[in-house]
């Protein structure tokens, strides 16, 4: 393990991010710690060059990078790991001496949100709702834990970078799709009334699993409907807590293997920010 700093300059990227924790849990985590964290909210809209090209030219220890830039920071990372490369899509950055290496942990952090509900993977077959760089990184991940893999697309006839194993059909064929035994969505859809998507809740439900990958809000309108049919429901918030785990460990331990250390740190975060404030 490579000696630590004390103190690190990190950012989320992405479009918006007014609305994200991570700058809250990560600098708890640090306070917890003892290490001085400074964590950025870098707003970066699309089309943006100049705010884009900032990101690179800074002196940023490391940054995450949510929607929609995943592909983007992919493409310019000058290493990337080997998951991050298999779905051409990262979610964190890392400088490193040679350049700056991308990495994505968005599916080890699904993975251990299913194992803390106690739902198996192997043998399940997963609608995935989205074929953005999340729920590649999702679909991969539980391909590989065993799971049979169908996304959900606008797009049925292209291939999914880094899934080219796993099934897809359109949002006007879902009748063609044999029943899943656990739904996740991966798209923005899902958090309000009227914007929720058009799956057929009545006929999946109960019978499935319902996973959001947003967390805010903590029971989304798709998790709702899904209730409602007798789904047992879970949030992105378990994914928040364990793929920021793993960040950390690399961020910091350069140790993919100090991961499980972090994961109680940003649970208490995660709950002392979402606790009732008078």
């Amino acid at each position: 393990m490579s000696e630590t700093k004390s103190s690190y300059r990190l950012a989320i990227v992405g479009w918006p991010v007014t609305g994200s924790l991570s700058p809250d849990l990560w600098e708890t985590m640090g306070e917890a710690r003892g290490l001085e964290i400074e964590y950025e909210r870098w707003p970066v809209e699309p089309g943006d060059t100049e705010a884009w090209e900032a990101i690179w030219v800074s002196d940023l220890d490391a940054f995450s990078v949510t929607a929609p830039h995943k592909e983007a920071a992919a493409a310019r990372c000058d290493r990337l790991s080997s998951p991050a490369e298999r779905i051409a899509s990262v979610n964190t950055v890392l400088r490193k001496s040679g350049g700056w290496r991308g990495e994505t942990t968005d599916g080890y952090g699904f993975l251990r949100s299913l194992e803390d509900a106690d739902v198996p993977l192997v043998g399940q077959r997963i609608a995935l709702l989205g074929t953005g760089g999340a729920g590649r990184a999702v679909a991969r991940a539980t391909a590989d834990a065993g799971a049979r893999v169908t996304f959900v697309s606008r797009s049925p006839e292209q291939a999914v970078t880094g899934c080219e194993d796993c099934g897809c059909v359109g949002w006007d064929a879902l009748d063609l799709l044999e029943s899943p035994t656990i739904v996740v969505n991966a798209t923005p859809l899902g958090r309000q009334a009227g914007d929720e998507p058009p799956v057929p809740y009545r006929a999946w439900f109960p019978n499935a699993v319902a996973v959001d990958l947003n967390y805010d809000p903590a029971v989304t309108r798709f998790l709702e409907l899904a209730t409602n049919e007798g789904a047992h429901a879970i949030n992105g918030v378990g994914m928040l807590v364990h793929q920021a785990a793993l960040a950390a460990a690399l961020v910091i331990d350069n140790d993919a293997r100090a991961a499980a250390g972090y994961a109680n740190n940003f649970r208490s975060a995660t709950q002392a920010e979402r606790a009732p404030r008078c």
